[in-house]
């Protein structure tokens, strides 16, 4: 498609502490190229690291299908770290730098995990990997948490706590005996209970070894541990409240909607926390329909892209994303973007 004398293309970015990712395409839909750089958060690591790893994503994606810089006339880009309006006129105003002439569009990374999935006006989304976040939107009213979310529920890392409290709680007569006991301390390398508890106090316990921890949690609810099924279970139910709290003051619990649960921990292998999780949201948004993301959440933000160029996206250029995204690593589903 052509607007005036030159094509023109839309460009997504995904960007999280793990890896940043670049897709492009033209305005037909089309997938031309993908490229990937570094993970980075710009409250965490710099505004200018973060932006040298999107500049470095969309020099791959573009190279990938000769095109450059100057070729793109719109960018979205979902990044993480996004909790503040002035965040947003930083990180816009550095990305149109590199494209001077481009409308830019910056939005926390959950909004676009939940257009990677949905098309509906109204409709949430659960994002829980090493952090959490949660959003919801109601036609043109769109609520993502970020910090009102507290330590003690933000993904990985706050699994990883629960389950060295678990321990902890477990040696006082709080909770029953636990395999999470030895696990841990083989883990940490520690003897005694009590010595886990001095490596804590002393902060020699860190915010990666917290990370690694979710996995033996989930190994031991899937071997029958009620104190390990417990952490999960309780984790689902209070991160479920979160959306369906918003969903409730925006007066849409009584409508139908689109749930999306995306994220690494929604891979957990104890099937009872997404079924926690799903009978929390059911509970109060009976209409609830959940779901997972067809395309990993950088397709979310060309899908954003796309609307910024057309309004409402023709289903031809829906149907031309799905046949040439297979050429990509970008795919989560086999079924079609935004249908059940």
């Amino acid at each position: 498609m052509t607007r005036g004398a030159h094509m023109e293309y839309v460009l997504g970015i995904d960007q999280g502490g793990s890896k940043t990712h670049a897709v492009v395409a033209d305005l037909e839909g089309r997938i031309l190229g993908m490229g990937k750089s570094y993970g980075a958060c710009h409250s965490s690591s710099s505004l200018e690291y973060a932006l040298k790893a999107i500049l470095e994503a969309f020099e791959d994606a573009l190279g990938s299908c000769q095109l450059s810089l100057e070729d793109v006339t719109t960018v979205v880009g979902g990044l993480t770290g996004i909790d503040w309006d002035y965040e947003v006129a930083l990180l816009e105003s550095g990305i149109q730098k590199y494209f001077p002439k481009a409308q830019i569009k910056v939005v926390n990374d959950s909004i676009i995990a939940m257009r990677a999935a949905t098309r509906e006006k109204r409709c949430g989304i659960l994002c829980a990997g090493s952090g959490l976040n949660c959003a919801v939107q109601s036609g043109d009213a769109c609520f993502a948490y970020g910090f009102y979310i507290p330590d003690e529920y933000q993904g990985g890392w706050s699994l990883g706590k629960m389950a060295v409290q678990a321990v902890f709680d477990s040696h006082m007569g709080l909770l029953p005996e636990t395999a999470l006991t030895q696990r841990l301390l083989t883990h940490f390398q520690a003897e005694t209970v009590d010595e886990l508890l001095f490596m804590r106090v002393k902060g020699k316990i860190t915010s990666d070894d917290y990370l690694k921890l979710p996995m033996i949690i989930e190994e031991e609810a899937c071997g029958g541990d009620e104190v390990a099924a417990g952490i999960w279970k309780n984790y689902g139910k209070v991160i479920a409240g979160y959306l369906t709290a918003r969903a409730r003051k925006m007066g849409i619990c009584g409508e139908k909607m689109d749930i999306v649960l995306s994220g690494s921990i929604f891979k957990c292998k104890f099937q009872e926390f997404q079924a926690k999780v799903k009978e929390e949201i059911l509970r109060v948004i009976p209409g609830a329909n959940v779901i997972e993301a067809v395309f990993e959440p950088v397709m979310g933000a060309v899908v954003m892209g796309l609307q910024i160029v057309y309004g409402e996206i023709p289903e031809e250029i829906y149907k031309n994303m799905e046949e040439t995204s297979n050429k990509f690593p970008i795919r989560r589903l086999t079924c079609n973007i935004g249908k059940h």
